[in-house]
């Protein structure tokens, strides 16, 4: 555990800035979770137990800000319409001064709202933003320049490659760490620009997509109450909610699942991923695959627990195998693929001390991860078809472990298959979920997005990244 602390206090806050002292608290304080409704227990009777726990419905509140979101670009698009003009000088949300398209609070990061609560002492920023500016003893007019100082840009990455995010910490700070930092030698090679691997962007135009049967619950921002514990329907004999970290959603919303979807979930335990993709109730199939047996009998444990054995019509929605990952069999075979491959696991590495990734029994392993990461990913974009999406996620903090994961994937699809890929961007799709998550900005990320863990909403962390085949 201090071995870990250690290592994170050294490589994160080069990347992350005056961010992460309140990141670290957070990742050792009480993690947050959100309910997921078990559709094929009572759900009725569920639901109005959270209700009457004053527990938040996400479905409720993200329709009210997607619907915002696309009332204000509509409005900005027939105002450019009727202006007869486009300013690529402005982004998205158009002017600074328009009243109309004014950014929301809840667009803003804990720290912006701070800042900025502490600048301008208005009535209508919470207190909670107050006293964290207090606290933080900011003086209006710093923040940029630090940001700009201590944050590194995709444009400064350059040639050096990916590894420059973890190179960009003083020599004299890596004193007698040296071993620490050797994952950065698998991104020598992978020094690429986006051209350089044929990679093409593309934004999301939408707010993610909240499919209509997930029953999801959450306690409101300030709020960290706990959820009882699960209660077996007699009757299905089936546990009536599952609790997972709020996080854990956003990868599955953002493989925009479709009626019929054929789904492979590549790195499936303990199961909590595949869980929500069946609760939908979109795929047509779900196939939840993992390395070992071990890890293959707890996604079944879990399964047994909330998908009824006969239910009708759902016989062989789930599948569960066994394969390794890196070299999965099937090609072109799925709609969508999940990859929530193993990393450092920042918030259990700060936790706990057992059977920690950062036990010194376990540095080779640790070293490797990128190298494995990097290999998954290429194998679920192999696996998926021409036209499909893959998402890749984890629930660490480290930009080798993140986007540099995705561009060393990305640069051997390049160069060792005929595969063509693009990199969906969804910084406008996520703005919805902004009233629940406290998105990282202004990170120079290159590729996903990632939540960050917050006193006020302790989800995370958590990284995304959008991947679609185009052939």
């Amino acid at each position: 555990m201090d071995r870990a602390k250690e290592y994170f206090d050294i490589a994160y806050p080069p990347v992350y800035g005056t961010r992460w002292p309140s990141i670290r608290l957070a990742l050792s304080s009480k993690q947050k979770y959100v309910a997921v409704v078990n559709n094929f227990a009572n759900h009725e009777v569920t639901v109005e137990k959270f209700q009457e726990l004053g527990a938040m419905d996400i479905r409720h509140k993200y329709s009210y800000f997607a619907e915002r979101l696309r009332a204000r670009k509509e409005e900005i698009n027939e105002k450019k319409s009727q202006e007869g003009e486009e300013d690529t000088s402005q982004d998205e949300d158009g002017p600074k001064n328009s009243k109309l398209i004014r950014t929301s609070l809840l667009e803003l990061d804990d720290d912006a709202l701070a800042a900025r609560a502490n600048a301008e002492p208005i009535s209508r920023y919470p207190e909670e933003y107050r006293r964290r500016a207090l606290a933080q003893d900011h003086v209006p007019g710093t923040a940029e320049l630090d940001y700009i100082s201590r944050i590194i840009l995709p444009s400064e990455v350059g040639s050096a490659g990916i590894s420059a995010m973890m190179d960009y910490v003083p020599a004299t700070k890596l004193k007698g760490l040296e071993d620490w930092i050797e994952e950065t030698d698998v991104f020598l090679d992978a020094s690429q620009g986006d051209q350089d691997i044929g990679l093409q962007i593309e934004k999301q135009e939408e707010p993610i997509n909240l499919p209509s049967m997930l029953k999801i619950y959450a306690f409101n921002k300030t709020d960290i109450s706990d959820f009882p514990k699960p209660k077996m329907d007699h009757h299905m004999k089936l546990l009536d909610y599952y609790a997972l970290d709020g996080a854990s959603l956003l990868p599955v919303l953002a493989l925009d699942l479709a009626p019929g979807d054929r789904v492979l979930d590549l790195c499936a335990a303990p199961g909590g991923k595949t869980l929500i993709a069946l609760q939908s109730l979109l795929p047509g199939v779900v196939v939840s695959n993992d390395i070992s047996d071990s890890r293959v009998q707890r996604i079944r444990g879990v399964l047994r627990q909330y998908i009824p054995n006969n239910f009708s019509g759902f016989e062989n929605v789930s599948v569960v195998k066994k394969s390794n990952g890196c070299d999965f069999k099937e090609k072109e075979a799925y709609d969508k693929v999940l990859v929530d491959a193993p990393c450092l696991i920042d918030r259990v590495s700060m936790q706990e001390d057992d059977n920690s990734i950062f036990k010194t029994t376990r540095t080779k392993e640790r070293l490797k991860l990128p190298e494995l990461q990097s290999q998954l990913l290429v194998s679920a974009l192999q696996a998926v078809r021409p036209g499909g999406t893959v998402v890749y996620s984890t629930c660490t903090l480290s930009p080798l472990q993140n986007d540099g994961v995705v561009h060393l994937a990305l640069s051997r699809i390049w160069q060792e298959t005929t595969i063509e890929c693009s990199v969906v961007d969804m910084t406008y799709a996520v703005r919805s979920l902004s009233f629940l998550y406290r998105f990282g900005n202004n990170l120079g990320l290159r590729y996903g997005q990632v939540v960050l863990p917050s006193l006020l909403s302790n989800f995370g962390p958590m990284y995304c990244a959008k991947i679609r085949r185009l052939k």
